[in-house]
């Protein structure tokens, strides 16, 4: 058997001190595609989703955006932690536009409180259309058939938390969201 000691000095000297950057990283699934900055730090924990949806590498080193729209390739996210998700009617056009432009700011904002801390933001924040995809989820967590539909879905809880407004504006999701996070919400379970 070799010993620790032995195994790291036949790793390349990038990835001396693994181990102190394994704990930050939490268990990757496998595949999993971690990309680090030259300091080791975190640029994104999913470099294998992102391979996928940028095959020509035009968008590396893939820093993280704010708001995503959900996809077949990044649905996986969602089992990550408590996620945001604005559900649109993306048969209206710009709606889907319109929506990331609507949560962007409020992402922007905790995105940047957490980084500040040197902690990983508590949500991840998507905007959701219509396509097969998205009904499975809505059928999967019981969600109605609304649009817009504001809700945080927490599947490793098995809990989601639904705002239960006519309109969604920047005041109703950052309120949301900041009750969310003061544990002030009651969670329905999935």
């Amino acid at each position: 058997k070799k010993t620790r000691r032995q195994l790291q000095s036949l790793l390349p000297k990038q990835l001396e001190g693994w181990s102190r950057h394994q704990l930050r990283l939490g268990k990757p699934r496998i595949p999993t595609l971690i990309v680090l900055d030259p300091q080791g730090e975190v640029i994104t924990r999913q470099g294998r989703v992102e391979v996928l949806n940028d095959e020509d590498c035009r968008e590396f080193p893939w820093h993280p955006k704010p708001v995503l729209e959900l996809s077949d390739s990044n649905a996986v996210q969602l089992n990550e932690g408590p996620c945001l998700v604005l559900f649109v009617d993306s048969e209206d056009d710009g709606e889907s536009e319109a929506a990331k432009q609507l949560i962007q700011p409020i992402a922007e904002k905790i995105i940047a409180k957490y980084k500040a801390k040197e902690e990983e933001a508590p949500l991840l924040f998507f905007v959701a259309g219509e396509d097969d995809m998205t009904d499975s989820l809505r059928d999967y967590t019981n969600l109605p058939e609304a649009a817009p539909l504001l809700t945080i879905l927490d599947m490793s809880a098995r809990a989601k938390y639904v705002m239960d407004v006519e309109e969604i504006t920047p005041a109703i999701v950052e309120a949301f969201v900041n009750d969310f996070l003061a544990e002030k919400l009651k969670p329905e379970p999935i």
